[in-house]
């Protein structure tokens, strides 16, 4: 049996001398492990006025990890916050076994206990939905580069969009030569598989006469199934994480596959680019100019900047689409990583309103953000003397996120507000703390969902 204890209201049958001798003081997400028929643990949520989201996401993770040797639970858990706790519990206890040859932990059987009222069941749905979207973005990220190809991405999502009420089209590498995704297809070259072009579109259900129009948002996420550099070939030390290069695409077609069942009141339609980056057979060479989908001309200098292109494409059919916002998500700079550190994404946007709403969103869901600038005085340094643009500056070792960003602008209309989620530090944790676990995050998942439930007002 888990108890939750207010550190501020520890149990009177437990003597302060004992619970000093354990060192259990109702910190959140401590356990005190008490024998019995059941055994019971106590489970400390901090003091009873500061819970909040953030401290009952922390607290259900560390709670995962420290009943992994209990098969069948019975959590008595507050009605506040239950959302939070259950996220956190799923996110806290998750490992990617996939490939491991021992038999994994059994089940385990969580009997809860809490107030039956509409609200706490509607709580419960949400946590296990947006939970398991971030584990399956998780999953996607952890498969190996020779599991999830581009072919192989495009088939899950197909399937995961017929599971989850969505639409769904895959363009083949015929479709995409059609539709002029210069980017797209260059990025490709270098690799013996083809790419794809995944379309996903979510519409609520029919509205009233009497409601205003529903309002639509473009989702677009970066897919490199592995990014080997191509020509620009990356340090063996690099290569080991590049399996995590579609984190983007995963976090889209995650957050996607919960509209449905959580009743999202507006349109939504996401974009994923997906293909590899190898210096195969016939790889884009630096110097190389591509046609991109807008018309734009780009000379590559660097073919490790390869997201940027597939991306450009990608940006420009949303665009064409005129929705009331696009957003995308991409591990796309070092630059990012160094300047934010492995907690905190990058927020690069053309519009404070949409700035303040993913800000806010990434506050409710337990993933912050922070924006950096897109300068236009830096807007000179993507010239190119051969095309319209380059998609690097040579010889730039400064603000190469925001020269990143502003490469993007240009394939988004003006008129459309536009974000740009670089996760590059927060798509992968080494670290086996509170809800992250080493390897894959869901980063952006959550974000993304809570963005979308409050955005059609």
């Amino acid at each position: 049996m888990v108890t939750p204890v207010w550190s501020d209201e520890l149990p009177s049958q437990l003597s302060p001398a004992f619970l000093a001798g354990s060192g259990f003081a109702g910190a959140p997400g401590q356990t005190l492990h008490l024998p019995g028929t059941p055994a019971t643990v106590l489970l400390g949520s901090g003091p009873r006025a500061g819970y909040g989201p953030d401290t009952a996401r922390a607290t259900g993770a560390r709670l995962a990890r420290a009943v992994t040797g209990y098969r069948r639970l019975a959590l008595s858990a507050p009605d506040t916050e239950l959302r939070a706790l259950v996220e956190g519990y799923l996110l806290g206890g998750y490992r990617f076994t996939g490939y491991a040859t021992t038999a994994p932990a059994a089940d385990q059987r969580i009997d809860l206990v809490t107030p039956d009222t509409s609200s706490s069941r509607a709580a419960l749905a949400a946590g296990l939905r947006v939970g398991a979207a971030v584990l399956l973005a998780r999953d996607l990220v952890n498969e190996p580069g020779e599991a999830l190809t581009p072919p192989e991405f495009a088939e899950r999502a197909r399937r995961i969009a017929a599971d989850s009420g969505l639409e769904c089209e895959v363009w083949d590498a015929d479709r995409i030569a059609h539709e002029r995704l210069g980017g797209l297809l260059g990025v490709s070259r270098g690799s013996l598989l083809p790419p794809r072009l995944v379309r996903l579109s979510y519409r609520p259900a029919s509205p009233a006469a009497t409601t205003p129009a529903t309002r639509r948002i473009a989702l677009v996420g970066k897919g490199v199934t592995y990014d080997a550099g191509g020509l620009s070939l990356k340090p063996n030390a690099e290569l080991a994480a590049m399996k995590a290069d579609m984190a983007g695409a995963a976090a889209v077609l995650a957050a996607m596959s919960t509209l449905s069942a959580l009743n999202c009141p507006v349109a939504v339609d996401g974009w994923l680019p997906l293909t590899e980056n190898m210096p195969n057979g016939n790889p884009i060479r630096v110097g190389d100019v591509l046609r991109m989908r807008s018309g734009t001309t780009v000379e590559v200098r660097h073919a490790d900047a390869e997201g940027r292109l597939i991306l450009a494409d990608a940006l420009t059919l949303a665009g064409e689409t005129a929705p009331d916002a696009v957003i995308d998500l991409a591990t796309l700079t070092d630059a990012a990583a160094v300047a934010l550190g492995r907690r905190i994404t990058a927020l690069l946007a053309t519009d404070d309103t949409l700035t303040e709403d993913l800000r806010t969103a990434g506050r409710r869901a337990g993933e912050e953000l922070w924006p950096l600038p897109l300068p236009d005085s830096y807007r000179p340094q993507l010239a190119s003397r051969v095309a319209d643009l380059a998609n690097y500056t040579l010889g730039v070792r400064h603000g190469t996120a925001l020269l990143a960003g502003l490469f993007l602008r240009e394939f988004v209309p003006p008129d459309i507000p536009w974000a740009h989620l670089d996760i590059q530090g927060t798509a992968l944790s080494d670290t086996d703390e509170g809800e992250w676990v080493p390897g894959g995050t869901g980063v952006g998942v959550r974000t993304l969902i809570e963005y979308l439930l409050s955005a059609g007002g």
